[in-house]
């Protein structure tokens, strides 16, 4: 087993592009002495982060978060079209804002369970 150069993603040996993060193999080559800590931290970050935007999500649970945008935006759609539906409740209003602390916060999570912390 060989590892990706750029992103330390354990990949077979005859792989050209690393699946994690697209790395030509061939080219940089790669690096059988990734130290264990370094492996651990970066598939574990890798695989809980989103590739979403935390500042588009903020944008947009702030100007429409009473239609469920952002829900949208991140893959819950299904959240997003019932608030969307109940708009005239205003409800999703007061969802919409506490969805926008948390997306402040760092503590919302996209609809595979990811953390959204790309500015």
């Amino acid at each position: 087993m060989k590892y990706c150069e750029k992103c330390g993603t354990q990949l077979e040996d005859d792989v050209q592009f690393c699946p994690n993060c697209g790395n030509n193999t061939k080219k940089n080559g790669f690096s059988d002495n990734l130290s264990s800590d370094l492996r651990t931290i970066v598939s574990t970050n890798s695989a809980n982060v989103s590739p979403k935007s935390r500042l588009i999500a903020a944008i947009l649970a702030w100007f429409f978060g009473i239609l469920g945008i952002h829900r949208m935006y991140v893959g819950k759609v299904a959240s997003g079209v019932l608030m969307l539906v109940f708009c005239w409740t205003f409800i999703p209003a007061i969802i919409g804002f506490v969805d926008f602390i948390l997306i402040l916060c760092g503590s919302f999570k996209d609809s595979e369970g990811r953390e959204i912390v790309k500015w």
